[in-house]
């Protein structure tokens, strides 16, 4: 399976790609993840801390680029059970490429009128892909929210959602919120993902979400 982190706007993308990444090696899957974000590379330089540290399974990672992304995704493929692929904080070609072999792509998004208004535009790159890949399923993941999920930004932003989404069937919008919390910035040059830090409700909720998304899929 290929899962895609994609968003024209970056809103905490990488963080939820690598700890995607993570969660499925920590569940026994054989996992490679693709760094098509060649310019910043910070995924690559957090899994380099990753490599640090022993006693953390090991995640191959490859730097991507190019118009041969599609090829070089449905490669990995062939050799592991989940490519987990972190593209650029825009519409790049190599983030339109890998939507057009993506099984998955979980599309971040803050509750913020800017994070909200660029959404439009990430997601019908979406639709776009969907002519070519059928197969694509996509889920936009609210993050960065308050704690108190009746919190009134929150709350419209996931009414918004809904709308922009209501006649696209392949398209969902995970019932679960990523909360704003400074674990998420901690566990960077640890090299761990999420449900590999001591805060036991950020790492209950990204389980909670990928708990999810596996159900729906």
């Amino acid at each position: 399976m290929i899962i895609t982190l994609y968003s024209t706007k970056s809103s905490t993308k990488t963080s939820i790609a690598i700890s995607t990444a993570i969660y499925l090696a920590n569940k026994n899957k054989s996992v490679v993840f693709a760094d098509l974000d060649v310019m910043q590379g910070s995924a690559s330089a957090w899994l380099d801390y990753r490599q640090d540290n022993e006693n953390l399974i090991h995640i191959p990672n490859f730097q991507k680029t190019g118009k041969y992304i599609a090829r070089d995704l449905l490669e990995l493929a062939k050799n592991y059970n989940y490519v987990v692929a972190d593209c650029a904080g825009h519409a790049d070609a190599s983030g339109r490429s890998a939507l057009t072999v993506t099984d998955l792509a979980i599309v971040p998004v803050l509750p913020s009128s800017l994070s909200l208004i660029t959404l439009e535009t990430t997601l019908n790159s979406c639709v776009d892909a969907l002519a070519i890949n059928p197969k694509l399923n996509v889920l936009i993941v609210m993050t960065g929210c308050h704690s108190n999920p009746q919190v009134k930004d929150t709350k419209e932003a996931r009414e918004m959602v809904l709308e922009l989404i209501k006649n696209e069937p392949s398209f969902k919008l995970a019932d679960n919120n990523i909360v704003a919390r400074k674990v998420w910035i901690d566990i960077v040059v640890e090299g761990k993902g999420i449900t590999e830090s001591n805060n036991t409700q950020a790492a209950t909720e990204f389980e909670n979400l990928m708990t999810g998304i596996f159900q729906w899929l």
